[in-house]
């Protein structure tokens, strides 16, 4: 009886010590625990504080995406139409001018009762296209239709390229989610040893505060990542043309960096592997990129058009034919002999053209000349610029491979060492609260430097690969 009224007496007195601590206390500490000891007691959904995400829809690979991009991604689609139109713009290049008809005729008196006659006629008339204008429209023509045909692979690269990059983000926002999750995890053990050591050694709550405040300054970092998830899957959506009807989480089944794998994935290879020499990458550049081919074949069709130009110099011919007849009146006066109405038959022929005097399309000349020469410039523009950024996104590349290997092999472990020790050690008690935070926060800072590393070397090699325009992990 004397040992229960004793353990009583002592709850008691550890209340009131507690409840007088949490008195001194700051308004924000004292408000803090408030917060904290009220979102224990209520579910996350039903928190405002709480960002949660519903539950995983969808589940992609990389090469299901694109499939999907190529399917219904909206500015393929509108490129799409684009080559319908050309074609048909090939059609309009080969037209031959319809034949002009003609046919004078008329009723009354001056065609029933003039008695010398009233002429009548019907003739064809037909545009002669001169100096092989037909051919060359239709040169032109099929070349801005190969132009059309590499825009549109060009933007399907593109798309991929952008593909790729959404990917990554939601691989990396995914990573992300759960290095938080991880962490809290942590954090909340280290609350229970630092419980377990305050009801033991009835010491202040000092330590207890602190270690709950770690675990409470999770809470912002678990709706951005929550927000960065939502956003990334709203991304990737809409790149791959799927039209969001609410807020939805897709998962993805490549983030085997974010795992600390060195094997090579779908949407970059191993960082062990080794890079190309820049010369072989930039000399790959200048032969696969669709945006300097399409300039090449500018050029193209600009001289083409140069020649179509020159030759609307020479005017074309109409030549034309019919056939002519004359009425008289049915009572010829007297002197004139009846003569019948078909006695006015006859065919006659035509031909007009332009006579070339004034002008002679020398601003048309002159307007393609220029255009030409200023095409010639704009693939020695785009050689310039490939060639630059393909060398420093080669070496972002290279920097991203150096220092994802550093992470791995050297900062990882030792900071993972760092965090198991000293958490060993305030268990034991052989360490303080504050030293398990520091390695427990350095850790954590030590992965998201690794992951932020990772999104690195993802954008570095999408951008090395646009840059070459060939997916160079195949």
């Amino acid at each position: 009886m004397t040992s229960a009224k004793s353990n009583i007496t002592t709850v008691i007195i550890y209340a009131i010590g507690v409840a007088f601590c949490v008195f001194l206390l700051p308004a924000p500490y004292s408000m803090a625990m408030e917060v904290s000891a009220n979102r224990s007691q209520t579910a996350a959904s039903s928190d405002p504080g709480i960002v949660t995400s519903p539950p995983i829809t969808k589940s992609f690979s990389l090469s299901t995406c694109f499939n999907f991009a190529d399917q219904n991604n909206k500015d393929i689609a509108v490129a799409k139409h684009n080559l319908a139109i050309s074609k048909a713009g090939i059609r309009i290049a080969g037209a031959i001018p319809n034949p002009q008809l003609q046919v004078q005729t008329g009723f009354g008196d001056s065609f029933l009762f003039l008695f010398t006659g009233q002429t009548q006629q019907a003739f064809l008339t037909q545009q002669i296209q001169t100096a092989g204008k037909r051919t060359k429209k239709i040169a032109v023509a099929r070349e801005n239709y190969q132009v059309i045909e590499l825009q549109l692979a060009a933007l399907r690269f593109d798309v991929h390229n952008r593909v790729r990059r959404a990917y990554a983000e939601l691989a990396a926002a995914e990573a992300y989610e759960a290095l938080i999750e991880d962490q809290r995890e942590v954090a909340s053990k280290l609350l229970r040893i630092a419980k377990s050591k305050s009801v033991s050694t009835k010491d202040d709550d000092s330590e207890l505060l602190q270690a709950k405040l770690n675990v409470d300054q999770f809470d912002p970092q678990r709706n951005q990542a929550q927000g960065r998830l939502q956003q990334a899957s709203t991304n990737l959506a809409l790149v791959t043309g799927i039209k969001p009807q609410r807020i939805e989480v897709f998962d993805v089944d490549d983030n085997g960096l974010f795992k600390l794998s060195s094997q090579a994935t779908e949407i970059v290879p191993s960082p062990i592997l080794q890079l190309p020499p820049v010369e072989q990458l930039i000399h790959t550049a200048f032969s696969a990129r669709l945006d300097l081919k399409m300039a090449q074949e500018r050029v193209a069709m600009n001289r083409k058009a140069v020649a179509l130009a020159r030759a609307e110099r020479v005017p074309d011919v109409s030549i034309g034919s019919g056939f002519t007849f004359a009425s008289f009146a049915k009572n010829q006066p007297v002197g004139l002999a009846n003569a019948s109405n078909y006695f006015g038959e006859g065919a006659f022929f035509t031909m007009s053209t332009e006579a070339p005097v004034f002008y002679q399309h020398q601003g048309e000349i002159q307007q393609a000349l220029g255009t030409l020469r200023q095409s010639e410039r704009q693939v020695e523009l785009l050689k310039s610029q490939s060639a630059a950024s393909t060398v420093s996104d080669y070496n972002s590349v290279k920097i991203a491979k150096a220092n994802l290997i550093l992470y791995k092999e050297q900062l990882i472990p030792t900071a993972a060492s760092l965090a198991k020790l000293a958490l060993d050690g305030y268990q034991a008690g052989t360490t303080d609260l504050s030293t398990a935070l520091v390695a427990q926060q350095q850790y954590q800072q030590t992965l998201s430097s690794y992951f932020d590393t990772v999104v690195s070397y993802q954008t570095a090699w999408a951008d090395l690969e646009r840059d070459v325009g060939l997916p160079l992990q195949k």
